[in-house]
């Protein structure tokens, strides 16, 4: 009886200590995740340019990176909202079409 309230104890405290070692990191992590979502788009950015100056503005490549930025932007508009582009947005697509 006496090993199984310890148990029970330990468990709880580690599961408290796990929790906090869990939020405390992602409060820590955050002011990152904005750069990271500017990077990824302009990465999909880039390879959408590049494969439409090899493959043509139709390709299945270029097709595929455009899918691709799309999903970008739109996972940092939910994580972000409207303002995640500011200063960052290089688009060079929209002319091309």
């Amino acid at each position: 009886m006496v090993w199984t309230k310890m148990l029970l104890k330990m468990t709880i405290a580690s599961g408290l200590a796990g929790g906090l070692m869990l939020f405390g990191s992602a409060t820590n992590a955050r002011p990152y995740d904005r750069d990271s979502c500017n990077q990824n788009v302009q990465r999909w950015g880039q390879k959408l340019d590049r494969d439409i100056d090899r493959h043509g503005v139709n390709s299945r490549q270029a097709n595929h990176d455009r899918h691709e930025l799309n999903e970008a932007r739109e996972s940092c508009q939910r994580r972000f909202g409207d303002d995640w582009h500011n200063h960052h947005d290089n688009d060079h697509d929209y002319d091309r079409r």
